[in-house]
């Protein structure tokens, strides 16, 4: 607009040239008189406050991650309960959407909760999130001439009963998709490193002590020269036999009982049959393997997405 004034063009015709308002071609050539280029720059604007003050945040958080109350009459809150909660508890009138998209910002999404045993105590693992850094640290100090690296480890079983995940599809419909109900299948066996992304995985008919000492061999020989992995996993009676060998560039840690959700490998499981195990079927034993072999190649070979899935922020220190 600037440059078109300046030979002595009307503000009409810039505005018919530039398609925009006479009223803007005005203003910008009167800023640009009194101020030159500089002022033309857009200034900072405060725009809209948002509703809900976020020194509220974390109060809403905590009221989100508790159980629902009594008075709030169900079983798990959804868009339409939280929408109630912010007008009652927190003088917040919101749409539906507005909802949603604050639950977006605080990084909440809709999620299919796995089923926590009843002899699961909350204490415990709280504990031994606390003392399982001063744990790596010991090891460390046992091997320091050794780089340390930290592996959580968990056996999956993949078979022909197979699973449904969710599929996009047109509202008010109801999606088929195919659930195998045979009775075959075979374990793998996988373990991530927390740090680095690296995985070891291992696909075997059957389950016990003499497989998990072949993972162990498996394991211990692709870990690289001068390095020391810690590898974490539940308390099964497999992992903790007399018989079973555990390499000497190798050290355990056992998780607290009944404690899944401090196993990253869960989440793992999860993805797999979320984008690779469900809504098909397989051609018996090796129908099964042929899939297996492929998924864990393409998932073993993304390190970046493993560290996402597999992450677990309370032993990062130590790693």
């Amino acid at each position: 607009a600037v440059v078109l004034a300046k030979p002595g063009r009307t503000a009409q015709d810039i505005a018919d040239a530039l398609g925009c308002s006479l009223k803007a071609v005005k203003n910008w050539v009167a800023q640009y008189n009194r101020g030159g280029i500089e002022a033309l720059h857009e200034r900072p604007r405060s725009g809209r406050p948002p509703r809900l003050d976020p020194q509220q945040y974390p109060r809403l958080k905590q009221r989100l991650n508790d159980p629902p109350r009594p008075e709030d009459d169900v079983c798990t809150l959804r868009g339409l309960d939280v929408q109630r909660i912010l007008e009652q508890e927190f003088g917040v009138l919101m749409s539906l959407q507005a909802v949603y998209d604050l639950l977006h910002r605080l990084g909440y999404s809709s999620l299919m909760p796995r089923p926590q045993h009843e002899d699961a105590n909350p204490e415990v693992q709280a504990f031994f999130k606390e003392i399982v850094v001063e744990q790596i640290d010991a090891i460390a100090a046992e091997h320091p001439e050794e780089e340390l690296q930290i592996y959580f480890e968990d056996e999956a079983r993949f078979g022909t009963q197979g699973t449904i995940t969710r599929v996009w599809a047109p509202k008010g419909s109801r999606p088929r998709a195919v659930r195998q109900n045979g009775r075959e299948w075979l374990y793998v066996l996988m373990a991530v490193c927390v740090g680095t992304g690296a995985a070891s995985a291992l696909i075997m008919p059957e389950l016990n002590t003499e497989v998990l000492n072949l993972f162990l061999e498996q394991f211990s020989r692709e870990l690289a020269a001068g390095v020391h992995a810690v590898l974490i996993w539940d308390g099964a009676g497999y992992h903790t036999g007399n018989d079973l060998v555990v390499p000497s560039n190798v050290s355990l840690i056992l998780l607290p009982p009944y404690s899944p959700e401090l196993n990253p490998i869960e989440n793992l499981w999860h993805y797999l049959r979320a984008h690779h195990w469900s809504n098909q079927e397989y051609e018996g034993y090796e129908g099964l393997k042929s899939k297996a072999v492929q998924t864990l190649c393409t998932v073993c070979n993304d390190a970046e997405n493993l560290k996402i899935i597999c992450n677990a922020d309370y032993v990062i220190k130590g790693a």
